[in-house]
């Protein structure tokens, strides 16, 4: 699993990167690390949004605990 990391604004070269892969059975698994900015459609992609205190009913979101086991498990790891 690829993971990429998007933190404040996303940045529009991953996005556009991120929205042009092709879809896959190992698509790439995007978190974004500031809650206060709207998603982009990346329906290839895995999008998660990192929360300190994420709702049960946001299927979406991860805790920091959750966070680090992806990280651990992912076989790369991008920042933007």
């Amino acid at each position: 699993m690829t993971l990429h990391l998007l933190k404040g604004t996303p940045n529009p070269l991953a996005v556009q990167f991120l929205g042009s892969q092709p879809p896959s059975a190992a698509s790439p698994v995007v978190v974004f690390l500031s809650s206060r900015n709207t998603t982009p459609a990346l329906p290839q992609c895995h999008v998660y949004r990192l929360a300190e205190h994420p709702s049960a009913q946001a299927e979406d979101t991860l805790t920091y605990e959750q966070l680090l086991e992806m990280i651990f498990k992912a076989d790369r790891v991008i920042t933007w």
